[in-house]
């Protein structure tokens, strides 16, 4: 009987292993070619079971690590060099998306995983926050980027599909993201995500 072996995509980020190695900035993806090389590898691991090949199947998509490098790196060139500005319909449709995402965060985990000064996470949290601005950010804003930062960093944000991009564009308040996305959280009669920048500012002043 064929065997089919797929290598599936991981969307919680390792902060760990990615801090460790020091968190490189990411090489840009050509995605087409990348659904070709995916097809071409699916296609060897299929012949592979056939002929009952039992050795470890090839990745096709991105390491939980590389994917998190990726958004550090994503959030750089975001800083460097902005996007242009989202209309109003782009800017609801994302911000929404956020907004439903922040409320499947299991906040207690963040904070645990965010509570010890040496963890990865907490460098992690360094590594994003120092591509924001702070000073530009308003306050209700830089509490939804700061809560971003800190689920991200500690693994309990997925960020399958194309929730990084739009992740990355509203930890840095591109357009208004992120208050835009505390706007509707205030509409839906929630409350916020908590606030982490005080251990963002207790990361920094550890360094």
């Amino acid at each position: 009987m064929a065997r089919v072996v797929i290598v599936c995509e991981m969307v919680r980020p390792d902060p760990v292993g990615a801090a460790g190695r020091g968190l490189r900035a990411a090489r840009s993806t050509d995605w087409r070619a990348k659904a070709k090389q995916a097809a071409a590898t699916l296609k060897a691991e299929y012949e592979a079971g056939k002929r009952g090949d039992e050795s470890a199947p090839q990745q096709i998509w991105p390491s939980a690590s590389e994917q998190f490098e990726g958004l550090v790196g994503l959030l750089r060139s975001t800083r460097s060099s902005p996007t242009p500005a989202l209309n109003a319909a782009e800017l609801d449709s994302q911000a929404a998306e956020v907004a439903t995402a922040l409320s499947g965060v299991d906040w207690t985990g963040v904070k645990a995983a965010t509570s010890d000064r040496t963890s990865g996470a907490r460098r992690a949290m360094r590594e994003m926050s120092d591509q924001v601005d702070w000073a530009k950010v308003q306050p209700v804003a830089a509490q939804v980027s700061s809560a971003l930062i800190a689920a991200v960093a500690s693994g309990q944000l997925p960020l399958g599909g194309g929730l990084g991009s739009t992740v990355v564009r509203t930890i840095v308040n591109h357009g208004g993201l992120a208050q835009k996305v505390a706007d509707n959280i205030g509409e839906q009669k929630a409350a916020l995500p908590p606030d982490f920048r005080s251990v963002i500012d207790t990361t920094a002043r550890d360094t």
